[in-house]
């Protein structure tokens, strides 16, 4: 995978005003990637999309986790 491309898409969600945050949730991520929430939900239960754990009823997200599922995609 291409570092310089994670690394800038980590400096695009900083920009985004994530700079002070370790982990995202499903909200954050929907803005992010420009979808809807219930997407991003559906995707966590259907295993597509950037990598997630499950904390209680919510999804949680790390920022490199998106950066690389927006590298790759």
């Amino acid at each position: 995978m291409n570092e310089q491309l994670i690394d800038k898409y980590l400096s695009d969600i900083n920009e985004l005003g994530f700079e002070k945050t370790l982990t995202l949730d499903s909200h954050d991520v929907a803005k992010i990637l420009r979808v809807q929430t219930r997407t991003i939900v559906n995707w966590a239960k259907e295993n597509i999309g950037p990598k997630c754990k499950k904390i209680g009823k919510s999804y949680i997200y790390t920022k490199r986790d998106v950066a690389e599922f927006l590298a790759t995609n």
